[in-house]
């Protein structure tokens, strides 16, 4: 079976990257807390990580009536049951916890985006809610540009392509533009640093890789590969998990370059598109 899910990331509050914040209970509202630690919402989670360890949701000074737990998949019923392997459990105050209890893994159905909602149930308009990424294998935490020239009338035009990784220890990653490979690297595994990426967290598996990018007007370059480009520029990072690719994620990102020289670039879209095959 296979799962594809396309989420329109115009939902630009998500961050990027799922790194712990100072800012936790009670002075931050609603808030997703791991292992003792708080994180932005957003945040991004392995199934390997909150297996047993719960992630919870809480929300300071409030008091439970209802609240939910929603996934890809739909409700993560409560205190009993489970929903794509996801248990959810009541906790004290306004606190929501989910886990996936082993020796069971995240099913390909309940890949994907999350949200808890606090205290109410989420169909109330005044409950508050926040977001999590919980998936399996590997995920593209983020695809951004960065760098971006002030002036796009000086030629040549240089810039640079970040993809974040997270996840399993092994896997391929590809940077594209058309038909052509900026970048591609094969058989990553962490442990050992087999690719050119530089580590953000360890203790997560999250890794970024960068590459530089020049365009003269016509042509995109990475320094060894050209691509004739007059329009907009799209790129895509994609990551699957090596060598079976159970998850397959790519992530696009253009560049707008508009008819008339502006004073700067504009990145105007991203979109996620995630594939998932289910043995």
């Amino acid at each position: 079976m296979m799962l594809l899910a396309s989420i329109d990331l115009a939902i630009v509050f998500l961050l990027s990257v799922s790194e712990v914040i100072s800012q936790c209970p009670p002075s931050s509202g609603i808030y997703l807390r791991y292992d003792g630690n708080c994180f932005p919402n957003g945040s991004y989670f392995s199934d390997s990580r909150i297996r047993p360890t719960p992630l919870e949701c809480g929300l300071p000074g409030a008091t439970l009536n209802g609240g939910q737990w929603i996934g890809p998949n739909g409700v993560v019923p409560c205190d009993g049951g489970n929903n794509a392997n996801v248990e959810c459990t009541t906790g004290s105050g306004a606190s929501l916890s989910v886990n996936i209890n082993p020796p069971s893994f995240l099913e390909a159905t309940g890949d994907g985006w999350y949200k808890c909602c606090l205290p109410n149930d989420c169909s109330n308009p005044n409950t508050n809610s926040i977001f999590a990424n919980i998936f399996r294998f590997t995920q593209i935490e983020s695809f951004t540009v960065a760098d971006l020239p002030s002036d796009m009338t000086v030629y040549p035009q240089e810039f640079k392509l970040n993809c974040v990784k997270i996840g399993f220890i092994r896997y391929d990653v590809m940077m594209i533009i058309g038909n052509t490979l900026l970048a591609n690297y094969t058989n990553c595994h962490d442990p050992d640093n087999a690719c050119p990426g530089t580590v953000i967290f360890s203790s997560t598996n999250t890794i970024r890789y960068t590459i530089t990018v020049t365009w003269d007007g016509m042509i995109v370059s990475n320094g060894l590969i050209n691509q004739l480009v007059t329009g907009d520029q799209m790129y895509q990072c994609r990551i699957a998990d090596h060598p079976d690719a159970n998850a397959d994620r790519t992530r696009n990102i253009t560049v707008k370059v508009p008819t008339t020289a502006p004073s700067s670039f504009t990145v105007y879209r991203w979109i996620e598109v995630v594939i998932i095959q289910s043995h």
